[in-house]
């Protein structure tokens, strides 16, 4: 799998002015932040990805373990992929893990991923 590496919401080219492209595990992590940061529907060429996230209430008790299960049902679509949530608030600080693997990640709400 080859995915175009994607900082701050923008597409990152090199020096040539060429896309800097990431594969494997790179860009299925990268694919995993998106859906959870990109809101659900508003994806027009698959309006499946994306999550809930900004449905839950941060004054709650329960924000984080409703995030995560928010977040956790969003990464549905992705084989072997879950995530625990560190941190919920405007960033949300998690750990993603995909086939094994784990990575810590920040996924803002209200900017760029």
């Amino acid at each position: 799998m080859t995915d175009v590496k994607i900082k701050n919401g923008d597409a990152v080219v090199d020096s040539t002015g060429r896309y800097e492209m990431i594969t494997d595990k790179d860009a299925l992590f990268q694919r995993a932040e998106i859906c959870i940061g990109a809101k659900l529907g508003s994806f027009i060429y698959d309006r499946q990805t994306g999550s809930d996230i900004r449905s839950v209430d941060a004054e709650s008790g329960l924000a984080k373990e409703n995030a995560e299960l928010i977040i956790n049902e969003a990464l549905a679509q992705f084989e072997d992929t879950k995530a625990e949530v560190l941190e919920y608030g405007d960033t949300i600080r998690l750990t993603v893990t995909i086939g094994g693997e784990s990575r810590d990640t920040e996924v803002h709400l209200y900017g760029n991923i």
